[in-house]
């Protein structure tokens, strides 16, 4: 039996009140999309998208569950997820797996993903990460350089530059370079307990995307982060 975004949610602020609740993180999150942006594309046909989530972590294990709205149509999307991220001196690999549900129309889908990421300065690191689907048996590939400085003691900025690529994850005609794209990000620390942060990315449309008729994309959203 499938738990609702309520109910697990409802559980997370219960548990806030246990003992249990002295050995583990949780966090509710939620954010304004201008576009809902994925590999390039953008899937709402540039109506904006809302989103509520919440996050249970305990040592280098986090679950979670999403759940999405679209303004302008009945667009709606679940998912429920479970990650292992430890840290290393060199680095913090992972190794997730997501549960997805698309509404009104759309088959469920279960994804795995692995990455890492790795410091090459005190304030600029690489990553890689890889998405498999099960429902269309392909893969989606990225590298990324990420910065992060603190501009002020309660402001951080973050810029992350991404080139991905495809191979049979997004589309089935074409494998290879996907989109390439930057995102700049500001985050708030309004509260030691509550975090504001807004963005803006542009992506640069591949062969890949192209090829399904997609374009070049920027967008913009802002959020907002509360930790139990």
């Amino acid at each position: 039996m499938r738990e609702s975004t309520g109910t697990i949610i409802a559980g997370a602020i219960l548990l806030l009140g246990s003992p249990v609740a002295m050995a583990v993180d949780v966090s509710l999150h939620s954010q304004w999309h201008s576009k809902y942006v994925t590999e390039g594309r953008d899937n709402l046909d540039s109506n904006p998208l809302v989103s509520l989530g919440a996050d249970l972590g305990f040592q280098d294990v986090t679950g979670g569950v999403w759940q999405a709205w679209a303004n302008g149509s009945d667009y709606r999307e679940n998912n429920l997820y479970l990650e292992y991220a430890p840290t290393f001196e060199y680095g913090s690999p992972y190794l997730n797996i997501t549960y997805l549900q698309f509404h009104p129309q759309g088959a469920d889908d279960l994804e795995t993903g692995a990455g890492f990421i790795a410091p090459v300065h005190p304030w600029l690191s690489v990553a890689f990460d890889g998405t498999w689907s099960k429902n269309a048996s392909g893969a989606f590939y990225a590298v990324s350089l990420q910065a992060q400085r603190e501009l002020t003691p309660t402001v951080t900025g973050k810029l992350h530059l991404t080139q991905t690529y495809d191979d049979g994850y997004a589309s089935d005609d074409y494998n290879g370079p996907n989109h390439r794209e930057v995102a700049a990000v500001l985050l708030w620390q309004w509260q030691p307990e509550v975090e504001v942060y807004a963005g803006w990315q542009y992506s640069w449309a591949g062969e890949d995307v192209r090829r399904d008729g997609g374009s070049d994309q920027s967008w913009g959203q802002v959020g907002l982060t509360t930790y139990f």
